[in-house]
């Protein structure tokens, strides 16, 4: 194929014996003074036009007006059918001659591709009605095959897909050029930047052949790092020697990179190899942060009350991207009454006693170089219990997890956890509020109970069921499904996690399994819709430190938190939510706005649940198996606490303490 462009346009007015005027744009009629037999004498094999450049000549508009097309024809076309060809050209039958258009027509065809330049003719012949207008093409030869070399990253039958329409036509550089452009988007579109076309060979036999250079990888180099391995970098860079580049598997490298904390800035470049111009050398450029910290401090919580916190923790031990980790914290417990005034309407739940919590962890996130992350816990705690009433629950013990991703958003997890729990028992400190005596009194009223002395021993047993403890050891398989867009305040995407969890003890075993499922769904820019489903079920005897409940911190709103509902092994529940942005705050032009905005939502929902499998306990401490509540609640994310929730909700099912009594109540972190 041919990329100069000449056309030699031949016009033969024929009159009688047809002769053939010169190409000189003064040549094509007489010149003042001469005859028009000179004209005729001019020399036979001389064309109209030799047009190279689709020279027009300014003598043209002297051919008379009435003359007009009268047919046009195409000569030499096998492969291209003569209708493809008469699209492109804008002279028509009846038009009047125009020399200048039909020297844009031939322009247009060989825009096709298809034909040889250099052959192309246009020669207007005398008939008896008009002017014949014969159009003379040449078609390149055919293309008879398309090869490819070099090509890994896409297959040979997905490129040659994209050029099937053109075998079996004349050679064609403009389908060819297009194809090849549509070839290299289709590997940018895969994230193959640095793929092209090097070379395009033609046969004489109409076989095509094509040399891709896709970018293939011949080093990668590691700079700025300090303490951080060379290993460590390039574990979590998935791009390898010898492999294709590929900028949409790099970028993910580098936000996995970044989100390990060890960097605060990373930048990625490439260049030619000087042992190979063809290939590229990936250069990745760290800046390390400080990965270590102490930290001596204090705060406020519902559950221990003011505290003071100890703790150190280096989250790229050892330049080996493990984590190592100490926290320690001792509260005062103050305001367990404080939490029992706003979340429990001035009941006992929860006691003021001094609580504790020691935790050493180590992380490996890479267990001997494979992507099995490993963590490893020690832990002893003393908390209210959330479950019992006014008790205090200690557990000591440690764990191992296990965690593998297994590709397209689901992860799977094994623990093994050993722990003592002790359940203290604080009821005799409650001198206004006698928890024996009122479980007693219950009994009779329902009729659990006949006499006195048997209504304290049942509720003596009760609570002594309650307060069961010990060593227990547990395996706790789950697999987990995340889209979410963000942990925290997510807006679009599905989490879910189904869990099994056997537990062996000196006092017995019992298994619990368990699936929650959360959806969010983006309604507008700033309107959410989520929505949550959790249930579980237990067997063998389920403890009361291991039970579930519908109260509790993250439990059913518009209830008393640990007063209302009661617990069980087994339970139901559902939410559903709509969270908002503060209308208009994002229009205002100010700080306090703009901070406002990003921090805070306005949220309306649904709560509703029940349990089952604790009903004489439930009982006797008056509490519902089954809720339902709607209202209202604002968001606030805030510094060094986390997500601040304060809802309001009023119950749609009568407890027999609560009433349909509406209630605020404060949580912290996400209810799901």
């Amino acid at each position: 194929m041919r990329r100069t462009l000449n056309i030699a346009l031949a016009l033969s007015i024929l009159i009688h014996c047809s002769p053939v005027f010169a190409a000189d744009s003064e040549d094509l009629l007489p010149e003042d003074g001469a005859s028009a037999s000179d004209a005729a004498s001019a020399p036979a094999d001389k064309p109209v036009f030799s047009a190279p450049g689709f020279d027009t000549a300014a003598s043209a508009s002297k051919i008379p007006s009435d003359l007009m097309v009268d047919e046009i024809k195409v000569e030499g076309n096998r492969l291209i059918p003569t209708e493809d060809i008469l699209k492109v050209v804008k002279t028509k039958r009846g038009d009047k001659f125009d020399r200048d258009q039909v020297v844009q027509d031939l322009k247009a065809i060989n825009g096709l591709g298809y034909f040889d330049d250099q052959k192309m003719q246009g020669t207007p012949e005398l008939t008896g009605s008009g002017v014949l207008l014969k159009i003379r093409v040449q078609e390149n030869a055919p293309v008879t095959s398309f090869s490819f070399q070099g090509n890994q990253a896409l297959s040979s039958d997905e490129i040659q897909k994209v050029f099937a329409d053109q075998l079996g036509k004349p050679q064609n550089l403009t389908q060819l050029s297009s194809a090849i452009d549509k070839v290299e988007q289709a590997y940018r579109d895969k994230g193959f930047i640095l793929a092209r076309v090097a070379d395009v060979k033609d046969d004489p036999d109409g076989s095509i052949g094509l040399s891709i250079n896709e970018g293939v990888i011949d080093g990668i180099q590691i700079t700025g790092n300090h303490k951080t391995l060379d290993s460590i970098i390039r574990r979590d860079i998935h791009i390898k020697p010898g492999q294709v580049y590929n900028e949409r598997k790099m970028i993910s490298d580098l936000r996995k990179l970044y989100a390990n904390g060890y960097y605060s800035d990373i930048r990625r470049s490439l260049s030619p190899s000087a042992k190979d111009p063809d290939k590229y050398v990936l250069k990745v450029e760290v800046d390390e942060k400080r990965s270590g910290s102490v930290g001596v401090g204090g705060g406020v919580d519902t559950v221990a009350g003011p505290f003071g916190n100890l703790s150190f923790a280096d989250t790229n031990f050892r330049g080996r991207g493990q984590t190592i980790a100490f926290n320690s914290q001792v509260g005062s417990g103050m305001f367990g009454q404080l939490s029992n005034t706003i979340n429990n309407a001035g009941t006992q739940f929860l006691s003021s006693q001094r609580t504790y919590q020691v935790e050493a962890s180590f992380i490996e996130p890479n267990l001997r170089g494979s992507n099995v992350s490993m963590a490893v816990t020690g832990f002893g705690r003393n908390f209210n219990s959330m479950l019992i009433d006014q008790a205090q629950q200690r557990n000591i013990g440690a764990t191992v997890n296990f965690t593998k991703p297994l590709g397209n958003n689901f992860t799977a997890s094994l623990g093994l956890t050993g722990e003592d729990v002790l359940l203290r028992d604080l009821s005799s400190f409650y001198l206004n509020s006698n928890l024996m005596e009122s479980m007693a009194n219950r009994a009779l009223a329902t009729g659990a109970a006949y006499s006195r002395a048997g209504a304290d021993a049942l509720a003596a047993s009760v609570r002594k069921n309650q307060m069961q403890g010990g060593p227990y050891v547990s395996i706790n398989p789950s697999i987990g499904y995340d889209t979410r867009d963000s942990v925290i305040d997510a807006t679009r995407g599905t989490v879910a996690k189904l869990s099994a969890s056997p537990s062996l003890g000196l006092n017995g075993s019992f298994m619990k399994a368990g699936i929650t499922a959360s959806k969010f769904v983006p309604v507008t820019k700033e309107t959410t819709l989520a929505f949550n489903v959790s249930g579980g079920a237990g067997l063998g005897g389920v403890p009361g430190f291991a039970q579930y409940r519908l109260g509790g911190f993250n439990g059913m709103r518009g209830y008393r938190q640990f007063s209302d509902l009661g617990t069980g092994s087994s339970m139901l529940m559902v939410t559903a939510e709509a969270r908002r942005k503060i209308p208009g705050l994002s229009k205002i032009d100010s700080p306090v706005a703009k901070m406002i905005d990003e921090h805070v939502k306005l949220d309306a929902f649904f709560d509703a649940g029940a349990i089952g499998g604790n009903g004489l306990t439930n009982s006797l401490y008056s509490r519902g198996t089954i809720g339902a509540s709607v209202g209202v609640g604002v968001r606030i994310k805030m510094p060094m606490v986390g997500l601040l929730r304060l809802d309001y909700g009023l119950p749609l099912v009568s407890t027999l303490l609560g009433g349909f009594t509406p209630r605020f109540t404060v949580g912290f972190g996400e209810k799901f």
